[in-house]
């Protein structure tokens, strides 16, 4: 009985490991065109940080929007709905993207 309840607690403790991984919140990720990849981690407040492609990783914070979720942070924006996002960067065409369940 003592083994299985030991057995419990490390299968508990290894889940629990797993679910920090990701970065200050729950992490998604969209992959777009021309090679750009988006981890997206929710952070309190109702911000994001988005990370392109493992570079620095840069805060947006909600503006309104008429339809799904917008971050802005006045250079960059990323607006997402569904399992789709666009992501701007400056003066630049938005990137249309698409979130993908593990990044390759």
């Amino acid at each position: 009985m003592r083994v299985r309840i030991e057995a419990l607690f490390v299968g508990a403790m290894a889940l629990s490991a797993c679910a920090t991984i990701g970065g200050p919140g729950s992490s998604t990720y969209y992959e777009c065109g021309q090679g750009t990849r988006l981890k997206v981690d929710s952070l309190p407040g109702g911000a994001v940080q988005v990370q392109m492609n493992g570079d620095k990783p840069i805060v947006l914070t909600s503006e309104k929007s008429a339809s799904g979720a917008k971050y802005s942070n006045g250079q960059h924006v990323f607006w997402s709905k569904g399992d789709e996002a666009s992501w701007t960067v400056g003066r630049m065409v938005p990137m249309q993207c698409r979130q993908v369940a593990v990044p390759r």
